[in-house]
C-alpha cells in the first residue's frame, strides 16, 4: 500500500467506520482505496453507503469478476438461538476457491503490478490466484508446503504452474520465492500485504449491512487465525462500532489453513483479542455437529470456529466466519 501502512490508517479507519464518512486525506487515501477497491483521490467525501451490496436478484453475470464481485453479499446464517445466539458468514458461495481467500486474492492483485505473479499457499489462496490469474492474463507460479498436496488437482486443471515443497508450514516456503522475484516476478504477499487487512473492512461492512436488517448488534467476533487479515479486520471494524469482542481460534497441532500466533501473524497485534486452542479432532467434532444440526458441510477452519462457539458460556450475539466448505478436505479426512 504505497509508503502508508494499516497502523498510520486505522485512526482515519476508525473514524470512518464510528461516522460513516470521511473525507480522505493523503496520507489516508491508499488506505481506503484498499478498502473501496478503486482509487480514492485526496479531498474526496468516503461514504459507508457506497460499500453497501447491490445484488442483481436475477444473479445474471457478465463476465467472472462481476460474478465474484456481483455475488456479494455471502450468505449469513443463523446457527445458534439466544441467549448465546450465533449467526454464520458462509464465505464458499465464492465463485473460485470457494472461499473467503477470493476476496483476498483479488485485493492482492488489485494492489500490485506486473504480469507474472508468485506466492506462497496452503490451498485456498493457491487456487483463487490461479483463477483469477487466468481471467487477467498474468502468469501465476505457486509454492504449496507439503501438507497442501490436496490442492493440486485443482492447480493442474487451471494449468498453473506450481511446486510442492518439503515444508510443514507456508511461511517456511517464504524462502523459495526469492529467485522468481529477482527474475521479475511479484509477490502479492498475503502475509504482509495490507491490501489482505483492508478489504476486509469492507466485508466486515457487508456484515454489518446484513446484520442491521435484523436489527442485530454483534457482541462477539470468532474467527480463524491464518495471516490475520480478516479475522483482525472484522474485529476491529465490530470493536469500533459496537465493542464486540474478538475470539481467534488457533490450532493446538494441525488444522489447513490455519496458524499458532508465535509463527507471525501482522494484523492481530493492532486489535485486542483472545486467542484460545481448538485440535484437529474438535475441528472435526465441530464440522461434524454443524453438519448434523444445520445440514452444512462447512471446512475444518470452519468447524474449529464453530467449535468454540459450542463451548462459550456468555450470553449474547455470536458473529463467526465460516472461511471455505469440506469438500476440498475429504482427502485428509480419510487419512485420519
Amino acid at each position: 500500500m504505497g509508503h502508508v501502512g494499516v497502523l498510520e490508517c486505522l485512526p482515519s479507519i476508525e473514524r470512518f467506520i464510528r461516522e460513516g464518512r470521511y473525507v480522505a486525506d493523503a496520507g489516508s487515501a491508499r488506505c481506503f482505496s484498499g478498502i473501496f477497491l478503486r482509487e480514492v483521490a485526496p479531498g474526496e467525501v468516503l461514504r459507508v453507503e457506497e460499500l453497501y451490496p447491490s445484488p442483481d436478484p436475477y444473479r445474471v453475470y457478465g463476465s467472472s469478476l462481476e460474478l465474484l464481485t456481483g455475488g456479494w453479499p455471502t450468505p449469513l446464517l443463523k446457527v445458534g438461538e439466544a441467549p448465546r445466539e450465533a449467526w454464520a458468514k458462509l464465505e464458499w458461495y465464492n465463485p473460485f476457491s470457494r472461499s473467503i481467500k477470493d476476496r483476498t486474492t483479488y485485493a492482492l492483485v488489485r494492489s500490485v503490478g506486473g504480469d507474472r505473479l508468485v506466492e506462497v499457499s496452503s490451498g485456498n489462496v493457491a487456487i483463487a490466484l490461479s483463477a483469477l490469474g487466468a481471467l487477467l492474463g498474468k502468469r501465476v507460479k505457486i509454492y504449496l508446503p507439503s501438507a497442501a498436496r490436496y490442492v493440486e488437482p485443482a492447480l493442474d486443471v487451471l494449468g498453473v504452474e506450481h511446486e510442492v515443497l518439503d515444508v510443514t508450514m507456508t511461511v517456511e516456503a517464504l524462502e523459495h520465492i526469492r529467485s522468481d522475484v529477482a527474475r521479475g516476478a511479484v509477490h502479492t504477499n498475503q502475509f504482509e500485504n495490507d491490501a489482505n487487512f483492508l478489504v476486509h473492512i469492507r466485508t466486515a461492512v457487508e456484515i454489518d449491512w446484513q446484520l442491521s436488517s435484523r436489527g442485530i448488534r454483534p457482541s462477539y467476533v470468532i474467527a480463524g487465525l491464518g495471516t490475520s487479515g480478516h479475522s483482525a479486520a472484522l474485529g476491529f471494524y465490530f470493536g469500533v462500532k459496537y465493542g464486540a469482542r474478538l475470539i481467534g481460534v488457533q490450532p493446538s497441532d494441525w488444522i489447513p489453513g490455519l496458524r499458532r500466533m508465535e509463527s507471525g501473524m501482522k494484523w492481530i497485534k493492532y486489535v485486542p483479542a483472545e486467542v484460545v486452542d481448538v485440535s484437529f479432532r474438535e475441528a472435526l467434532e465441530g464440522v461434524k455437529a454443524l453438519a448434523r444440526k444445520h445440514g452444512v458441510l462447512a471446512g475444518l477452519s470452519s468447524g474449529a470456529v464453530y467449535y468454540e462457539y459450542l463451548r462459550r458460556r456468555a450470553e449474547g450475539v455470536y458473529l463467526m466466519v465460516f472461511p471455505d466448505d469440506l469438500f476440498k478436505y475429504l482427502p485428509l479426512l480419510g487419512m485420519t
